[in-house]
């Protein structure tokens, strides 16, 4: 197949090559125990805190029949099967033992060595009773996977929400020629995929004798997708792609059947997603374009973006700020991290990955510090779910910030003042709500409303 040989520069890659996943073994007890991702360092804004909930984690399977799936030697229909993780609040004795994940660290040459991922979360806890939360679907990167995000999900799910994360299985190329192939089948699979595991989930809500799915709010749906899943959970959510797209074009007809004909069909579970979360999403350059003006003019849901403003990956200044200005339906709000390229969504490098500059790339900026980035979007993440999931409107603050760029706050010290590390309020409104003194730095926040008849 020669479809989507151009899309995209080997650079893409930092985006994930990843060895395939060894999910969810338990760490042996000869290995150091390390904190887990999910718990936010000192200098972390407001909002990144831990919440008071204990957390369980499972994993759970749904399949996705007729799936169309391209291969080196054809074009094939079968039932694919999606893996996932879940996180939630649970009833979690003070002693029990949390588990760990672990993966295959990613090398260029298709090696690999093991890495432990910590977390948070006992396996198997029993689910809170009596209890409903939100829904949150994460989407990883190209060649990503379920625990790439722990950061967020395990986050997420101590403050009250369900956050499942999917494991797309990508095809991992170690052959460049291997490369339209896989990415092809990213680009049909994406959104689907998480059409099929909200509908799987939301249709266990509520139900007697499923602990977990008695948890689950279904009117309250929220999507957070890094990369290609940023562009999956902006179509799931119903910002259609366009049939002309220089990239979908590529595709096999009848693989762009099916992604048009799903997306399609999707249009009443699109209606029920209520914030999407697009973490550097792919779509919006000029050459891999899989949205036109008018669908995103009429893009009525809530969104957030994140990404860092030299991201030469997919493209910042004229992909994804491009999608971002030609919204005009939606509240929106977008975050970007000055100096910064693609790497804002994943997990910090492993100790694994210190000795080896090709592993560290994969998970590493080159100004910013990993865990800082993943601090600072915790706290902005919670901001944007809490106000539109959980209609606490209080948290809007801390999103309209101002000025809106935050190197400009201003919050004088007086001469031999200490900062002391209290986060603004709003008696410091010219300073970002929630950011210690001196560290709201590196920064820019944009904003805009739907537009006016």
């Amino acid at each position: 197949m020669t479809f989507l040989r151009h899309v995209f520069v080997s650079g893409l890659l930092l985006a994930g090559a990843a060895q395939p996943a060894l999910h969810a073994k338990p760490l042996p007890s000869a290995q150091p125990v390390r904190q887990a991702y999910a718990m936010p360092p000192p200098d972390a804004p407001e909002l990144a805190a831990l919440g008071s909930y204990a957390i369980g984690t499972q994993t759970l399977a749904v399949d996705a029949p007729d799936s169309v799936v391209l291969s080196a030697t054809g074009i094939s229909r079968n039932t694919r099967t999606i893996k996932a993780r879940i996180w939630y609040p649970a009833e979690v004795a003070p002693n029990a033992a949390r588990t760990s994940f672990a993966h295959g660290l990613p090398k260029p040459d298709g090696t690999g060595a093991p890495f432990v991922i910590p977390s948070l979360a006992v396996e198997g806890a029993a689910p809170v009773k009596g209890r409903h939360f939100p829904l949150v679907v994460v989407s990883h990167g190209y060649n990503g996977w379920d625990t790439f995000m722990t950061w967020l999900t395990e986050n997420l799910a101590t403050k009250g929400y369900i956050v499942v994360a999917i494991d797309h299985a990508d095809q991992r190329v170690v052959n460049p020629a291997e490369f339209p192939v896989s990415f092809g089948n990213v680009l049909v699979h994406r959104a689907r995929d998480i059409r099929f595991m909200i509908d799987a989930l939301t249709r266990r809500a509520g139900q007697a004798g499923d602990p977990l799915g008695q948890e689950i709010d279904a009117d309250q749906i929220g999507l957070v997708g890094y990369s290609m899943g940023g562009f999956g959970v902006l179509g799931a959510a119903g910002l259609d792609y366009s049939p002309t797209s220089p990239v979908l074009t590529q595709l096999p007809p009848s693989a762009r059947d099916q992604l048009l004909e799903s997306q399609a069909a999707g249009k009443p579970l699109a209606a029920r997603i209520r914030a999407v979360v697009a973490l550097a999403p792919f779509g919006g350059s000029p050459a891999v374009r899989v949205w036109s003006e008018a669908a995103l003019a009429a893009f009525a849901k809530p969104v957030l973006m994140i990404d860092g403003d030299h991201d030469d990956i997919v493209d910042a200044p004229g992909g994804v700020s491009w999608i971002f200005a030609h919204m005009a339906g939606n509240e929106r709000h977008f975050l970007l991290y000055q100096n910064a390229r693609h790497n804002i969504g994943g997990n910090p490098p492993p100790p694994e990955a210190d000795a080896d500059f090709s592993t560290r790339e994969y998970f590493a900026e080159p100004v910013w510090r990993t865990e800082r980035i993943n601090a600072i979007n915790q706290h902005f993440i919670t901001a944007f779910l809490d106000l539109h999931l959980k209609g606490d409107e209080a948290k809007r603050a801390y999103l309209d910030v101002t000025p809106l760029v935050a190197g400009d706050g201003q919050w004088p010290l007086a001469p031999f003042q200490n900062v002391g590390g209290k986060p603004a309020s709003s008696e410091q409104a010219g300073f970002w709500r929630g950011f210690q003194r001196r560290w709201a730095l590196g920064l820019e926040m944009r904003k805009d409303e739907p537009a006016k008849p």
